[in-house]
């Protein structure tokens, strides 16, 4: 059974439920499973937390990670972790350039 497990490799993050404790007219929630010790947080489950947010109308570069779980959660064996994220940006993201607005075209564009 092991080497089944290591010739599968190890099975990649997903979406899950949230924790129960999670405030109910708070900020939106997602939370992803993943398998402990073989799991970048920063590569791996912030992506899925950001497509997630994005989802659930929240848009943001970096949610805030808010808990990790390992007992009473709904994730898989082999994915035992959930880790929970808040859609709202970290504080401590380095600030973002604002993108250029693009210019309206007036008059000829050929003088």
């Amino acid at each position: 059974m092991g080497a089944l497990f290591l010739l599968g490799g190890c099975p990649d993050p997903a979406l899950t439920s949230n924790p129960l404790n999670k405030p109910e007219d708070g900020p939106v929630v997602v939370s992803v499973c993943y398998p402990p010790g073989v799991t970048d947080l920063e590569t791996e489950t912030l992506p899925i937390a950001v497509e997630a947010c994005a989802d659930a109308g929240v848009p943001v570069e970096r949610p805030r990670r808010w808990k990790r779980t390992f007992f009473l959660n709904d994730c898989p064996l082999f994915k035992a972790m959930r880790v929970a994220y808040i859609c709202r940006p970290d504080p401590d993201a380095p600030p973002r350039a604002p993108a250029d607005e693009a210019s309206p075209l007036t008059g000829n564009q050929d003088s």
